[in-house]
């Protein structure tokens, strides 16, 4: 709030009373005397604080000080925006740099290190010839077995060859039903996608990954162990007589077509295994270039993150430098322009109305009625005067006209 010196005050208010008693007697206390009497000062009021150097000085003091704090926060906002640029600026030379390692690095390899091993395509190509062979039989292996294990009726006579292998599984299956022949014919691909989640495990290091690799060879183990089991104990039923003891895990364990059924096919699958790692890795050996470009796009797509992140970081500075710009301005208009202390102004203006109506009240002959009708008018005119110049609420002291207006 502004500070006025009592004494000041106290003749201000004395005057503004005395002015309104004289006014108001000049014109036997008309209203319609009084809104002019009221624009009058109002207008004298407004002069008189704009001449005031002073006193405006004081009154813009605040805006000053909020203007000055201001340009410290814009000149702090715009190195900060600098140094974001520059940042900007690295980045993108960095992200223009690794492009032209992807690109060099086709023509010259050598240059980046990449060592490519010029006998890595014949591995490749070589390691490929024995893995679709593998494949294959392994393929009709576990096509045969589990059909013959599950589901063939083996007749007598029948050798051990021919209880693993069946020309005729699919067809024989197909026969037995619809889903007999789904599960002889995709049982092959649960074994070669345990292969491949071998491989997987394989590339990653760990206790745990060695765990799940253990477990795998496991699974694959035990699954063929009861195939085998089955087969064997079909073959062993077929030469069955009165003194022999039922088929168990005992004898299945002491049966060489037992251990040759599982050794055709888990054997035949861990080297199938083992051919399609080495296949993968000469594969990524040969391949050695993508891979480097492969990193550097990794790379690269890391820095547009980081780029995605500063350009949002950008925006939000240069919108709070507009804003603290506008704000500036706005400061500076009002510094420019005038401050009036209207809360001053309306306990004068009160002080000028109480002198007008207390002409009315004692000095102004007319009957009692006319004198409430007239006061009560009198006072309409003010509080009207009052709510045009926006003082019909204490929300603000001074109200501030700026160089535009």
């Amino acid at each position: 709030m502004d500070i006025i010196k009592p004494e000041t005050a106290i003749n201000d208010k004395l005057t503004y009373h005395n002015e309104g008693y004289n006014t108001s007697k000049a014109c036997q206390g008309n209203s319609h005397n009084l809104q002019i009497s009221l624009d009058t000062i109002y207008q004298k009021f407004e002069n008189k604080c704009k001449i005031d150097f002073n006193e405006q000085e004081r009154l813009k003091q605040p805006y000053v000080t909020e203007q000055k704090g201001k340009k410290t926060a814009l000149l702090n906002k715009t190195e900060e925006l600098e140094r974001i640029e520059n940042n900007v600026g690295k980045v993108n030379m960095d992200i223009e740099k690794l492009n032209q390692d992807c690109r060099k690095v086709k023509i010259k390899p050598e240059e980046f290190f990449v060592d490519i091993d010029k006998k890595a395509s014949a591995k490749f190509w070589i390691g490929i010839s024995f893995l679709l062979p593998l494949a294959a039989y392994l393929f009709v292996f576990y096509i045969s077995t589990s059909f013959s294990a599950f589901f063939r009726e083996f007749d007598p006579g029948i050798s051990l060859f021919q209880g693993m292998f069946d020309p005729k599984a699919l067809t024989k299956a197909y026969e037995e039903g619809v889903l007999e022949l789904c599960f002889v014919l995709f049982i092959p691909f649960v074994f070669f996608g345990l292969g491949y989640l071998i491989h997987m495990f394989q590339e990653k290091r760990g206790i745990i990954n060695k765990l799940k690799i253990a477990a795998l060879f496991i699974i694959t183990f035990l699954f063929d162990a009861i195939m085998a089991y089955l087969i064997d104990e079909k073959l062993y039923n077929l030469n069955k007589t009165f003194d022999s003891e039922d088929f168990n895990v005992s004898i299945a364990f002491q049966s060489v077509s037992f251990w040759l059924i599982i050794f055709a096919g888990f054997v035949s699958y861990i080297v199938w295994g083992l051919v399609f790692d080495f296949v993968m890795k000469e594969h990524a050996d040969r391949d050695k270039i993508k891979s480097f470009i492969r990193e550097k796009k990794e790379a690269i797509f890391e820095k547009e993150k980081i780029l995605s992140k500063l350009g949002i970081k950008t925006k939000k500075i240069e919108d709070e430098i507009s804003k603290i710009k506008i704000r500036i301005s706005e400061l500076q208009n009002i510094i420019d322009g005038c401050i009036l202390p209207v809360m001053n102004y309306k306990a004068l203006s009160t002080e000028y109305l109480q002198g007008w109506q207390q002409y009315i009240s004692a000095g102004l002959p007319i009957s009692p009625d006319e004198k409430n009708s007239l006061l009560l008018e009198c006072k309409n005119v003010y509080q009207k005067h009052i709510k045009e110049l926006e003082l019909d609420t204490d929300t603000y002291q001074n109200k501030v006209y700026t160089k535009t207006l």
